[in-house]
């Protein structure tokens, strides 16, 4: 990619990161919370300003940069296939959350997630995964009084 291509890349990003800022002003608040340091937008702003400022720098790097010595992203050598794979059961996790319960769902996601890593031993992949979604169940039902829905399909 050219340096003009890296440019162009780098001002979507800004576009949409800007975007991204803008829309973020518009999350609504409660009565009272605009007092408060931490608020709804808090962290979507935050995100959005940093996301600003790498572009900006990125922009500035790539025009100071010779014409012709910009290098080749390290994304190239990036394995992008458990990456992938991570993305998907990520989103069968937000999927089966509501049928299959927290407890299962996250169990589940877990054993996939340590399987796509690489871990094949089936006592670690299932003992770890099950050992951690109970504790983190519990820690997050019985400690701090949070309701975590048993699932559909547990329920019924």
């Amino acid at each position: 990619m050219t340096t003009k291509g890296h440019i162009s890349a780098a001002l979507i990003l800004f576009v949409l990161f800007a975007a991204y800022g803008f829309q973020a002003t518009t999350i609504p608040m409660f009565p009272g919370q605009e007092f408060e340091p931490f608020k709804p937008r808090t962290m979507p702003l935050l995100l959005a300003g940093a996301g600003l400022l790498l572009c900006v720098i990125r922009i500035l790097q790539l025009m100071r940069a010779p014409q012709g010595e910009v290098r080749e992203s390290v994304f190239a050598a990036f394995d992008w296939k458990p990456a992938g794979l991570l993305c998907l059961t990520m989103l069968a996790y937000g999927f089966a959350m509501i049928p299959l319960g927290f407890l299962l769902s996250t169990t589940l996601f877990l054993t996939a997630g340590f399987y796509v890593l690489g871990e094949r031993r089936l006592t670690m992949l299932l003992g770890v995964s099950s050992s951690f979604s109970l504790v983190f169940y519990l820690l997050m039902t019985q400690a701090l009084g949070l309701y975590l829905s048993p699932g559909l399909w547990w329920g019924a």
